[in-house]
């Protein structure tokens, strides 16, 4: 992976996300300027994950772009999504405090 993650940090980000695309097909569905933000953070994830040792990191990355992915995928849900909303939902709450139970 350190091979990969360097080899990836040294070639342009086009090139990056044409062979990024071969194993994540559903960057298609993102816009260019999406892909090019994703292959920035791929690099970051995978820089990262392999420093540590932990994949975990690069896995939550790809979760959460996959996710995006779907959202492009549908037409209404992105509408919904990206559009204002058309209702007061009402006060947001104050934030509760974590660690009021363990005093």
């Amino acid at each position: 992976m350190r091979a990969l993650r360097n080899l990836l940090a040294h070639v342009p980000v086009e090139t990056a996300a044409v062979a990024l695309s071969e194993e994540f097909p559903w960057l298609g569905l993102l816009p260019a300027d999406a892909v090019a933000q994703f292959v920035t953070e791929f690099i970051k994830a995978a820089r990262i994950s392999a420093d540590l040792g932990q994949w975990s990191v690069l896995a939550e990355m790809l979760r959460g772009w996959k996710s995006t992915a779907m959202v492009y995928a549908d037409p209404e849900l992105l509408r919904q999504l990206s559009g204002p909303l058309d209702e007061d939902l009402g006060p947001v709450p104050a934030p509760v405090d974590g660690n009021a139970d363990a005093r």
